[in-house]
């Protein structure tokens, strides 16, 4: 990038990461000189000046590849400094403009399916030019291109934040046959030197579910008050519904709702009601506060029994437009108080395979602008279980080789976007829900129970971070027994049964205009709704503290979304999927921890253990803002009473930020923070998430468990170090991040080590109050908790004055210092 930036008319666009490459006499092991067998990754780098300097540039990169001392015309010697760091120059081509997009295949089967009539929409995504005249000028050339071959233009967006450009347009099918028949080449627009990726536009399109007769099950009856918390994006909600009246604020700027007849308003229903209340099956405690909904679906045109997002405009557009109105708006914002978003939709037209999508790098832009939590389903795949024809008489049999075939299918059952938003909180369904639906023949329940669901995506986010992060239930999906072909393999189709289960309960809309009746369903996007749910009472408890005794203070409301986000996480673990997993995967124990965090991410969330503590189990939780090369470092007393005892012990260490993001570098997240936790000081050891996956979000769920006996002395305490650096480009601000550490003892150890780490830190707080330090918000969660979650108590934290401002420094008994400096003298 700087060697680029120093030629004149030599435009930076953007760094892709490329497949792996071999090795060449270049990389070796320095040890021993023996060239790495591993694949070295590559990546591209994009540069642009125009189509003629394009070509130049390739042939002046041939010519200095034959004789590196060669003298180019004045003004361009500097590009030798640019060639002597890449391996090849290339013209991005034809073929590159579709590889990841699908089009050609989505092309294929339109022909097949409809033959060649009419028109085939397609998105055309443009290099981003930070000029706005170059960037005009590109825009205006594709739509020329576009014309030309008789197509019509529909719209364009333009962010600059995420460096993103696009143009939507109808292209004939004639036009598409041309490259049916004779390949990429055969039309000017896959040749387009502005034109990045070229996709087939097919609007993500949801079923609506079909009107019941269920009466819904009784809820109470309190009413919401206050401002809102959270704000859902989905379709229209049916907002008289006795389970929704009261409780939902709907603005509907765009007047999506004059499209819906009532029968059509199935999924916001759904999403609602399980934020709302949880399982229609279990109901849980309401929200005390309503939420706002912002509908950004729509019932599709041709499909009435589908919602669909809009087709004339990119997806981007539509959210982005959202979240202006929530924080800006017109004259004034429409629902600043927000700081959940839910965002229960997956395109399965974008699967996540290497390249950040669009709408993730809005999410995560938005994420970090105005300081929110999204909330993202993973998306539902149509994987479906192939089993041997052999093994049909067993019905363990068939489990084992269900959860064979879904590990096996993996490369299928990928994220959709925009699961893969780094700032994002992603959930993963569990195969589970409270429903009885009748037994019957016809049917199976392949999947045992609170496994991770068929419907639900594995494997990894970008740069293999951990996605999804977290796993709640989604419901139980049943497939319809196939009848006996004599074939050596059977594929298992899902039975849908609204009406009867299994399946999370839902308000829905019913028959003759019924406002009482449910329905089930199974997906990702119940169990995205039931995380949103579990952060709405982390905020509701969070906003609603008192004081305790005076000696303590909070975290400042800014801090409480990455605090709920810590929260959520830190109450999930693998638990009883572990063994489950290994057992039915036969898996390698030196290799479960990596494949298990692609299958389970951070685990199941124990909604008893949201913010919730008990005489055997301590929760301490803090946030600040940290800057670049800062280490922070928090003290955890340690109970007395654990001193030389060889009992079992869980210590888990939870840390959350939203980072910036630099969408031209591959490297994408501005902010790396890291936390260490300590392990010899208190005899443990990391059990659950691959090291190196839990390194690359910005959530850092870290496990370890033990039982040697440590010597310690009263007042001593673990360390736990939070550092920061920068991934990709220039860190300007501080970054908020939360910090959630627990100690849990065996139900044996007969002692209240809440209470003595309590006291402990009692006394730590008076020594650093005596030593002049001025208290910043952290917490100490009490025993016992309220229905979700606990009630939280309060600690003390460090703060520290930096240059750039001021820099809270959340410890109990904590300081902070750069590498290499002296530590802040307070």
């Amino acid at each position: 990038m700087r060697a680029a930036a120093k030629v004149p008319g030599l435009e930076f666009l953007v760094e892709s990461q490329e497949d792996y490459v071999d090795p060449d006499d270049d990389f070796y092991y320095e040890a021993t000189g023996e060239i790495a067998d591993d694949g070295v990754p590559c990546s591209l780098y994009m540069v642009m000046s125009d189509a003629r300097a394009v070509t130049e540039l390739v042939r002046l990169f041939g010519l200095w590849q034959d004789d590196q001392s060669i003298t180019f015309e004045r003004g361009l010697n500097p590009l030798k400094n640019v060639f002597g760091l890449l391996r090849s120059v290339r013209k991005w081509g034809p073929e590159d403009r579709v590889r990841e997009t699908g089009l050609l295949e989505a092309w294929q089967e339109d022909v097949e399916m409809i033959g060649a009539r009419g028109y085939a929409r397609v998105e055309i995504e443009l290099w981003y030019r930070d000029d706005e005249a170059r960037r005009r000028a590109a825009e205006q050339d594709v739509v020329k291109i576009i014309s030309d071959a008789s197509g019509t233009f529909v719209s364009s967006s333009s962010f600059a934040e995420i460096a993103f450009h696009s143009v939507l347009a109808d292209i004939p099918y004639n036009t598409v046959e041309q490259v049916l028949r004779r390949g990429t080449d055969a039309i000017e627009l896959l040749q387009a030197e502005s034109v990045m990726f070229v996709s087939a536009h097919r609007p993500m399109a949801i079923p609506v579910l079909e009107p019941v007769k269920l009466a819904a099950v009784p809820v109470v009856d309190s009413p919401s008050t206050g401002l809102p918390r959270i704000a859902l994006l989905d379709g229209l909600p049916l907002e008289n519904h006795d389970a929704l009246r009261g409780r939902v604020l709907i603005d509907d700027p765009d007047d999506r709702g004059s499209k819906y007849a009532p029968s059509q308003q199935s999924h916001g229903t759904a999403m609602a009601s399980l934020i709302i209340h949880g399982d229609l099956s279990d109901p849980g405690t309401p929200l005390a506060h309503p939420i706002y909904v912002y509908p950004i679906l729509e019932p599709h045109t041709f499909f009435t029994d589908h919602e669909t997002v809009p087709t004339d405009e990119s997806l981007v557009d539509v959210v982005h437009r959202a979240f202006r109105r929530v924080f800006e708006g017109g004259a004034a914002a429409v629902a600043p108080s927000v700081r959940v978003f839910n965002l229960s939709i997956g395109d399965p037209g974008r699967q996540f395979v290497r390249r950040m999508s669009p709408l993730a790098r809005l999410v995560d832009w938005l994420s970090h602008h105005y300081n929110v939590i999204v909330v993202v389903s993973g998306g539902n795949t149509s994987a479906r279980p192939v089993i041997a024809a052999g093994v049909l008489g067993d019905i363990d049999a068939v489990r084992r080789a269900a959860a064979v075939s879904m590990f096996d299918q993996a490369r299928t059952r990928r994220l959709l976007s925009p699961a893969e938003a780094v700032n994002a909180i992603t959930v993963g369904a569990l195969h589970e829900d409270r429903a009885d639906p009748p037994s019957s023949d016809g049917v199976i329940d392949l999947i045992p129970d609170g496994l991770v669901a068929a419907y639900s995506p594995v494997g990894f986010g970008y740069r293999r971070s951990v996605k999804p992060e977290v796993l709640l239930p989604g419901g139980r999906e049943f497939f319809i027994n196939p009848p006996q072909t004599g074939e050596p393999e059977i594929a298992y189709d899902p039975a849908i049964a609204p009406a009867v289960g299994p399946g999370l309960r839902t308000a829905s809309p019913g028959m003759a205009g019924s406002l009482n009746s449910t329905s089930f369903s199974c997906g990702t996007s119940n169990a995205a709704a039931l995380a949103t749910r579990a952060l709405g009472h982390i905020l509701e408890e969070l906003e609603t503290l008192e004081p305790d005794d005076g000696a303590f203070e909070f975290p400042d409301p800014q801090y409480h979304p990455v605090l709920a986000k810590a929260l959520l996480v830190h109450a999930a673990r693998w638990g009883e999927l572990q063994p489950s997993f290994r057992a039915l995967l036969n898996l390698d124990p030196v290799q479960a921890r990596r494949k298990l965090t692609q299958i389970l991410g951070y685990g199941r969330v124990h909604i008893d253990r949201v913010a919730s503590a008990s005489p055997i189990r301590a929760v301490v939780i803090g946030a600040a803002s940290i800057s670049k090369d800062v280490r922070h470092t928090h003290v955890f007393p340690l109970p007395p009473s654990l001193a030389a005892k060889a009992e079992w012990r869980r210590l888990t260490v939870t840390l959350a930020w939203l980072t910036p993001v630099n969408p031209r570098s591959q490297k994408y997240r501005m902010a790396r923070l890291s936390v260490t936790p300590p392990r010899a000081e208190v005899g443990v050891n990391p059990i659950e998430a691959d090291r190196h996956a839990l390194a690359k979000g910005t959530v850092q769920h870290h496990v370890l468990e033990g039982r040697a006996a440590v010597g310690f002395t009263r007042g001593d305490a673990l360390e736990i170090n939070v550092d920061c650096r920068v991934d990709a480009g220039r860190l300007a601000m501080p970054v908020r991040y939360a910090i959630v550490a627990s100690l849990e003892m065996g139900a044996s150890v007969g002692v209240d080590i809440h209470d003595e780490i309590r006291t402990e830190l009692r006394v730590l707080v008076r020594e650093r109050t005596r030593e002049r330090i001025t208290l910043v918000p952290y917490a100490f969660v009490p025993k016992g908790h309220l229905t979700l979650p606990a009630a939280v108590a309060r600690a003390v934290s460090g703060i520290r004055a930096s240059a750039a401002g001021v820099v809270g420094r959340p410890t109990l008994a904590s300081t902070s210092s750069r590498p290499g400096a002296a530590a802040f003298d307070p």
